[in-house]
């Protein structure tokens, strides 16, 4: 995944999160299970870059 992609999809994630998405709806969306999506996005919120509402 480009990096682009990657922000993309930890922002997309990060929205579904504040809007009050459970982490098997966000799995469920990326084919992945709820865990691997937590480990995978669970600290996106203080990854994201500086100047990108980080």
């Amino acid at each position: 995944m480009s990096d682009l992609a990657g922000e993309l999809v930890r922002a997309a994630v990060l929205a579904d999160r504040q809007a009050g998405a459970s982490w098997a709806q966000i799995g469920a969306g990326l084919g992945i299970s709820a865990e691997a999506a937590r480990s995978r996005f669970g600290r996106s919120r203080s990854a994201a870059p500086a100047g990108r509402g980080g």
